[in-house]
């Protein structure tokens, strides 16, 4: 871990994107495989101003190919994520972005890391730059992952969770797919050469093997042929500026998530240690992340609501689409509970 004098931040605000962006260097960090980087970097931006009281704070986390802006269409005035009653930090998770990366130079010698060390690097960035006693945490997907680790191992910090398309641990299916999608992409020769994505020709097989099981059967007959191929060829897009390394190692983390763990795969020991009022919304149609798996956390947590978005767009349906009919039903349960509407 860093010591106080290592921390140091540097923030710019920018036209280009909402909010302030900032980096924290804070010093050497010990993953819990046993790897050591001497100087990591933690990306953020900051949306809003910290109240008097030093309570309206809300952690914004990213989901596994997603970055600090991954929520920006869910912040906004009367949005899930208000400026003007939130203060709001949305970090890029270690291994990506504007954090320390595999793409910095390390490369496939990066250190391995799983959802705790994320967590871990943003309580010390959490803890130094701003000195905060209490706050939300909210993400989707790995997002989940993460709030739900922040509430597990730092209890006494977190006042509410709010976990979009959750897991306890990274399913059989999860698992099988990404390792699958993994092995496509390393049958091009070139994978280890460090280069982007979008430089692989594996990538585009990949994605075509992955996509389908981020939406439902129902979608893919109800859409367009046409339609479905621009979703695919928008996941290139996105997926294609990352750099080989990134990728990998990014998805072998969300691959590795088991909350149980470090309790000797005792879930119910696990999860009873979350005191926070806890929004479970995953949706009706998730395959990649049963919806099994987000009705244990809410049967185990205390002062769990469970929420089943109903949709067909299966695990993609907690992303803010304008105008979509599931979009503002998270956004108004999201006010809600973190306003402390019924909880």
């Amino acid at each position: 871990m860093s010591t106080e004098s290592e921390v140091e931040r540097y923030c710019r605000p920018t036209p280009i994107v909402k909010g302030e962006e900032c980096t924290s260097r804070i010093g050497r960090f010990q993953f819990e495989a046993g790897g050591v980087l001497d100087d990591l970097v933690v990306g953020y931006v900051t949306h809003g101003e910290l109240n008097a009281q030093r309570d309206n704070a809300v952690l914004l986390l990213p989901g596994t190919t997603n970055s600090r802006h991954s929520a920006d269409g869910y912040i906004g005035p009367g949005n899930a994520f208000d400026p003007a009653k939130h203060f709001i930090i949305a970090f890029e998770a270690v291994g990506s972005g504007s954090s320390s990366k595999p793409s910095d130079g390390l490369g496939e010698a990066f250190p391995q890391y799983n959802i705790r060390d994320l967590v871990r690097a943003q309580a010390e960035v959490v803890a130094r730059e701003f000195g905060l006693q209490r706050f939300a945490v909210a993400g989707a997907s790995m997002g989940a992952f993460q709030s739900l680790e922040w509430a597990i191992h730092f209890p006494q910090l977190v006042s509410r969770a709010v976990l979009l398309v959750p897991a306890t641990q990274a399913g059989t299916v999860f698992r099988w797919v990404v390792e699958t999608a993994r092995q496509i992409i390393q049958l091009d020769p070139a994978w280890r050469e460090g280069a982007t994505m979008a430089g692989l020709a594996s990538l585009s097989a990949s994605l075509r093997l992955y996509f389908p099981w981020t939406v439902s059967d129902t979608y893919l007959e109800r859409v367009a042929p046409e339609d479905i191929a621009r979703e695919v060829s928008a996941s290139f897009e996105r997926s294609g500026v990352w750099n080989v390394w990134d990728y990998l190692k990014r998805y072998q983390a969300s691959a590795s998530h088991d909350v149980a763990q470090p309790f000797g795969g005792d879930l119910a020991a696990a999860l009873a240690r979350v005191s926070a009022p806890t929004l479970v919304m995953p949706t009706s149609s998730d395959r990649l992340l049963s919806v099994s798996s987000a009705r244990d956390i809410a049967r185990h947590v205390r002062h769990a609501k469970l929420v089943v978005i109903e949709t067909d767009r299966g695990h993609l349906g907690w992303r803010a689409v304008d105008g979509a009919r599931e979009s503002r039903e998270i956004a108004a349960a999201v006010q809600q509970f973190l306003r402390g509407d019924g909880a």
